[in-house]
C-alpha cells in the first residue's frame, strides 16, 4: 500500500497518473481539462510491472528488520485520549519517541489537495473541502494554536520521562513560534535544539507562479535533561545546522 501511495501521482510516466503534481492532486474535472488542453493521453504503463519494479528496487538489499508493533489509523485529537487511558491503566507502556510533522499554517488544504491518497485509504472518490473540524487549510490562528497545544499535551501524557521528541515544521515565523511554544509548554523539562533546514531547490509553489524566497523548514529536537554530573561523564556531541 505504501509503495502504491508514493507512486500514485507525479510526473508523467514516472507515476501511475497521466500527469499530476506530486504534492497536490487536482480535482478530476480540472485534471481532465488540463490534459485535453495539452493534448495529453494516458501513458502506456503496465501497473503490475510498474509496481513490481519499484518493490524489487526497494527491497534489493533485503527486508528491513522491524520490531513488531501496533498501528492506529485516525485523527490524533480523537486517538490520543484513548492512548492516554491505556497508558494510565497499564495496558500499554509509555512511548519513547515522538516523530512528527504537524500541518503548516495556511499553506494548503490537506484534505482537499490529498484527496487521491485519502481515497486510496477509503475516503471520498472526489475531493471535498473539509472532512471534519481539522481537515482544512488551518488558516485560523486561534484554532491552529489550540490544535497544536491539544495534540502535543496529549502526546506528553503518553510518553516516558526519557522520551525524545523530533518535530519537522515550517520556518515561517507564526508556524515556527507556535510549534515551539506548544512543545515547550507540553515538555518543559527537556533540552531544546533547533536545526535549520533551508530549501536548496525551488518549491512546488514556483510551479504555480510563486517564485518568492521561502524560509524553508526547521527541525525541533527535545531530549531529556541530564544532571551536571552525568553531563561531565557523557561524550560531547554537536548538531550542525
Amino acid at each position: 500500500m505504501a509503495i502504491i501511495l508514493v507512486n500514485l501521482h507525479g510526473k508523467r510516466s514516472q507515476s501511475l497518473s497521466n500527469q499530476m503534481r506530486q504534492g497536490k492532486a487536482m480535482s478530476p474535472a480540472y485534471s481532465v481539462r488540463w490534459w485535453a488542453d495539452n493534448d495529453l493521453t494516458p501513458p502506456l504503463i503496465d501497473p503490475v510491472r510498474f509496481l513490481i519494479d519499484r518493490v524489487e528496487w526497494r527491497y534489493a538489499k533485503g527486508l528491513p528488520n522491524l520490531s513488531r508493533g501496533t498501528m492506529t489509523l485516525g485523527d490524533s485529537t480523537s486517538q490520543l485520549p484513548k492512548l492516554v487511558q491505556k497508558v494510565d491503566r497499564g495496558e500499554m507502556k509509555p512511548f519513547d519517541l515522538l516523530f512528527t510533522s504537524p500541518p503548516y499554517f495556511a499553506i494548503t488544504n490537506y484534505n482537499y489537495d490529498q484527496w487521491l491518497r485519502l481515497w486510496m485509504l477509503g475516503g471520498a472518490d472526489h475531493p471535498v473541502r473539509t472532512g471534519g473540524p481539522w481537515q482544512n487549510k488551518f488558516d485560523s490562528k486561534t484554532k491552529y494554536c489550540r490544535l497544536l497545544e491539544q495534540v502535543f499535551n496529549g502526546c506528553a501524557a503518553v510518553m516516558s520521562r526519557s522520551a525524545t521528541v523530533y518535530v519537522r515544521t515550517d520556518a515561517r515565523e507564526f508556524t515556527c513560534q507556535t510549534t515551539l511554544d506548544s512543545l515547550q509548554s507540553a515538555f518543559p523539562k527537556k533540552h531544546l535544539d533547533v536545526i535549520s533546514r533551508p530549501f536548496t531547490r525551488s518549491t512546488q509553489t514556483a510551479l504555480f507562479g510563486d517564485k518568492s524566497p521561502k524560509p524553508g523548514e526547521i527541525d525541533i529536537v527535545l531530549r531529556p535533561m541530564i544532571s551536571k554530573r552525568s553531563a561531565a561523564r557523557a561524550p560531547r556531541a554537536k548538531l550542525d545546522p
